[in-house]
């Protein structure tokens, strides 16, 4: 943490106002650069697996939220009703992917349309609207995939959950 830290204040993302504390500047340039460093260098070391299950599979199933969370394109669709996944992202326990993979009947596939991640947060913290992870991931998903309806979907997540975050700096 002192690293990240200290890169921040060196990056000018946080500024010392003394007795105040500390000011977190310029969020928005700091969340799209942490957009960018998620897809390149941390996404790609979270994959446990990939998967393929039958049809809209996703669409009966009922998510316990410490076993996993839906990411990506399909939680975007609960989120906005616009989008029609292709790929379906989960964010599960790695000690419980066996666990997620025989109750959803999910088959390896490296080519499938299932990929699960390795959760890098604690079940419990409400990193997300219960069965789906926060909207900062969702939207981090999404433009990770880069199509243009993913990023039609990802402005729209942006507009709807997360403009809030980086108003006034």
């Amino acid at each position: 943490v002192n690293g990240t830290m200290t890169d921040l204040f060196q990056k000018g993302f946080i500024l010392d106002m003394g007795k105040k504390g500390k000011k977190l500047l310029n969020r928005k340039t700091l969340f799209e650069r942490w957009v960018a460093a998620y897809t390149d260098y941390l996404k790609p070391k979270l994959l446990l697996g990939r998967f393929r299950g039958d049809g809209d599979w996703w669409k009966e199933v009922q998510l316990d939220p410490v076993l996993a969370q839906w990411g990506g394109e399909v939680a975007a669709a609960k989120l906005t009703r616009y989008l029609k996944p292709g790929i379906v992202t989960l964010y599960a326990d790695k000690n419980r992917l066996t666990e997620l993979v025989i109750a959803n009947r999910l088959k390896k596939d490296p080519h499938g349309n299932v990929e699960i991640l390795e959760r890098f947060w604690p079940p419990l913290n409400y990193f997300g609207e219960g069965e789906t992870v926060h909207p900062i991931l969702i939207y981090a998903d999404l433009a990770a995939i880069g199509e243009q309806h993913t990023m039609e979907t990802a402005r729209m997540i942006y507009e709807q959950h997360l403009d809030g975050y980086f108003g006034q700096d």
